[in-house]
């Protein structure tokens, strides 16, 4: 395992290798003004500091456990939807140049991701077995939580309390993209469903009242929840600017999470 994860910091040094090389044409760019330039190359240093940082959860902690793998992964992801921010940016200009680092640059994390998945699937890791998933957990009369289906991780919270920018009580709602306040005299209706652990009547609930991605877990067609790493949730931007996340169920179901 330790061999492993040293050879993990081979790909890691790919990626460090086209960062550099990503941020020399961006600097080299006449196109830009220089303020964006800073903007996208703090975006490449992000996306390499993430994957770095995930590697080196690994590499430093001698006894791996489920919350440094959790930890690990977590960069991983956060790197992944920074590329495919990067790989947007440089697709507005049309060249060889850009071409061609999009081409290294997503070849380079897919081998990354790969040899990091070798490590986190690894059978000498006890996998805890999940079993008799609650399709609801009440906290209390007043919060309510729905489980990820695969794995028990809990994906979307509803509760009467306040949000961020919340300046009296609402009903909170937090899923695996976003988190949204609402008026709290919807609370009655919508914890009538969920007491019924009826989940599509939730997911049509959120549509009426939210937005009509719905609610951001749920698979429709499984009627299930998933969390962000099991319904693989993936960001996606236009010219570097944030456009949707699409999800994919473990069952190959896609569908718009969020826009």
């Amino acid at each position: 395992m330790k061999e492993r994860i040293s050879n993990v910091r081979d790909y890691v040094q790919q990626i460090e290798n086209i960062k550099e090389d990503i941020i020399k044409y961006l600097i080299n760019l006449k196109e830009l003004d220089n303020s964006t330039k800073e903007l996208w190359i703090s975006d490449v240093k992000d996306f390499y500091y993430y994957i770095y940082s995930g590697w080196e959860i690994l590499e430093t902690n001698l006894k791996l456990d489920k919350k440094d793998i959790e930890s690990s992964k977590n960069f991983l992801y956060t790197a992944r939807n920074l590329l495919s921010k990067i790989i947007s940016q440089l697709k507005i200009f049309k060249n060889n140049k850009s071409s061609d680092l999009i081409i290294r640059v997503d070849n380079n994390f897919k081998e990354c991701w790969d040899a990091f998945w070798i490590i986190y699937e690894n059978p000498l890791f006890e996998k805890e077995i999940v079993k008799n998933i609650k399709k609801v957990i009440i906290v209390s009369d007043l919060e309510y939580h729905l489980p990820c289906s695969v794995c028990g991780k809990i994906a979307v919270e509803f509760k009467i309390g306040y949000g961020r920018f919340d300046e009296k009580e609402s009903l909170v709602f937090r899923g695996i993209t976003h988190e949204r306040s609402l008026s709290i005299k919807l609370a009655y209706e919508l914890f009538k469903y969920i007491l019924k652990r009826k989940l599509l009547d939730v997911h049509k609930f959120m549509e009426k009242h939210h937005g009509y991605e719905g609610l951001d877990a749920y698979c429709p067609e499984c009627d299930k929840i998933y969390c962000w790493e099991h319904y693989d949730a993936r960001e996606e931007y236009d010219d570097g600017f944030y456009d949707c996340t699409y999800g994919i169920c473990p069952k190959g179901h896609k569908r718009m999470i969020d826009d």
